[in-house]
């Protein structure tokens, strides 16, 4: 309650004449409190230092956005961005309907029409973002991610960090994993595209009545890199099946194949990572358990 009073009193000092009648506080993400204002409006408050340099960047990325791709974008039409403090920097958007796309609702989807129209919008959506010619479109230089040093740098910090809490067995087969590919040049010569970078199912909100998605949520990770980062999300998110459904409509998804298995492989390992290095135990916990 005191929390919610504070992330209130910053959004009535900022936007004094916006009426607020019902305020409800979500402390589930890893880098954003969010509080949702008169079950119309999203306010996300930086919760991490590092993420209010993201909110001001997504700002940038969504105002971009509209208008650009098929499937609704937040519109960020309130913001307190140019603070550095926690708990005072903030973005906030009118809320999109619909809910998350989680596995066991995309399960519940027996309709072979409904499935093949959200593989059409999700792949299509995809492809829309990744040739978007960013570089004339963002008014800001975008992060150039998933490199080889990128990739070193997370290698060492998932040594220093992490490995004295794995099997040793789990060790050595992080190890190969992540040798092999940094290892492997071929696997950085993809042409650099506009991505997403957090392409899984809690960022994907779809319409339970008219079984189709309704749009796209969190481009906080979004920047220049390897579009397959965003095939891999919904790889892990939906399953091989489902995967080579959407093939169909963005071929280069097949091409990327290698790719996606490895980023696969490593998104528990970041979610681990990231809790260590924030103090966030339950993203820890969820992230090594695979791994202990």
């Amino acid at each position: 309650m005191i929390k919610t009073e504070s992330y209130l009193r910053q959004i009535r000092k900022h936007y004094p004449d916006l009426p607020i009648d019902t305020a409800t506080l979500n402390q589930d993400g890893q880098y954003n409190d969010i509080v949702v204002v008169n079950d119309a409006l999203i306010f996300r408050f930086a919760k991490v230092t590092e993420s209010v340099e993201t909110l001001r960047k997504e700002i940038h990325i969504l105002r971009s956005l509209q208008g650009q791709v098929s499937l609704a974008v937040p519109n960020p039409t309130y913001n307190n961005a140019e603070t550095n403090i926690i708990g005072e920097a903030f973005i906030g958007y009118p809320m999109i309907p619909g809910r998350p796309l989680l596995f066991h609702d995309f399960e519940a989807i027996t309709n072979v029409k409904a499935r093949e129209r959200i593989a059409n919008q999700l792949s299509g959506f995809l492809y829309e973002l990744h040739h978007i010619f960013a570089h004339s479109l963002v008014p800001i230089e975008l992060p150039f991610c998933d490199t080889q040093d990128e990739w070193k740098n997370m290698y060492e910090r998932i040594q220093a960090q992490l490995f004295r809490y794995m099997r040793p067995d789990a060790c050595q087969q992080v190890a190969k994993q992540l040798e092999d590919y940094i290892g492997n040049a071929d696997l950085y010569k993809f042409e650099p595209a506009f991505r997403h970078g957090d392409f899984g199912a809690e960022n994907i909100l779809y319409d339970p009545d008219g079984q189709s998605v309704v749009g796209i949520l969190d481009f906080g990770g979004a920047g220049l890199g390897d579009p397959a980062v965003d095939f891999a999300g919904l790889f892990a998110s939906y399953g091989e099946e489902f995967y080579k459904q959407c093939c169909s409509f963005y071929p280069e998804m097949e091409h990327a194949m290698m790719r996606v298995q490895f980023y696969c492989q490593t998104f528990a390992l970041e979610e681990a990572l990231f809790g260590i290095e924030n103090g966030d135990q339950v993203a820890f916990e969820n992230g090594i358990a695979r791994f202990v």
